[in-house]
């Protein structure tokens, strides 16, 4: 794909990200998007067969893009080091790209996330999170729990925090977010 194509697609997903993150999935219509992004109707459907598949590859490209950041570690680094550094890459990332965090999270709560849920393995490939959590276990270094109360322990701390310095209850600090994430550190590792 050249770059002036590539240009116009990245286009694209910053406006709907902009654009869902104001009015809502179904407040945005495409013409909207097109203008916001300066480009006709016709590209977005060049690109995207529908709104739909619009939004669901925004999706995509947001996990992708977040995963680039928070997966950007050396692989011999220790689990636990890999634990905290990928936790607070996520904190980071999600506050410098609040747009990201509020889109996927408005996405999560719609009918968009039902479309995907049955065939998430193969439309959005290995779950790059589900693989880290599993090697912690299998190593004995987590306890032996499911992925989704290990993820609900993690990722919920995560959010909640880009929540709570959004709102500015707390600042983006790394005293803060290494106390928070040494209490789920303790709250998981195999006793």
């Amino acid at each position: 794909m050249n770059v002036q194509l590539l240009n116009k697609k990245e286009a694209i997903f910053e406006s709907t990200l902009k654009l869902v993150n104001e009015y809502g999935f179904h407040g945005t219509p495409m013409s909207q998007i097109a203008a916001h992004a300066n480009v006709a109707t016709g590209t977005i459907y060049h690109y995207f067969s529908s709104k739909d598949e619009l939004i669901l590859e925004l999706f995509k490209y947001c996990r992708e893009k977040t995963n680039e950041h928070i997966f950007s570690f050396e692989e011999d680094l220790p689990y636990k080091e890999k634990f905290f550094y990928i936790w607070n890459r996520l904190v980071e990332y999600y506050v410098a790209h609040r747009e990201t965090f509020w889109f996927i999270e408005q996405f999560y709560s719609s009918p968009y996330y039902e479309l995907i849920k049955q065939k998430k393995t193969t439309y959005y490939g290995v779950d790059k999170m589900h693989l880290f959590f599993e090697e912690g276990i299998k190593s004995g270094i987590l306890r032996n729990v499911s992925f989704y109360t290990l993820i609900s322990v993690y990722i919920g701390a995560a959010t909640s925090h880009v929540k709570m310095v959004t709102y500015g209850f707390c600042k983006m600090q790394a005293k803060g977010r290494e106390e928070l994430i040494e209490i789920i550190w303790n709250g998981v590792k195999n006793q």
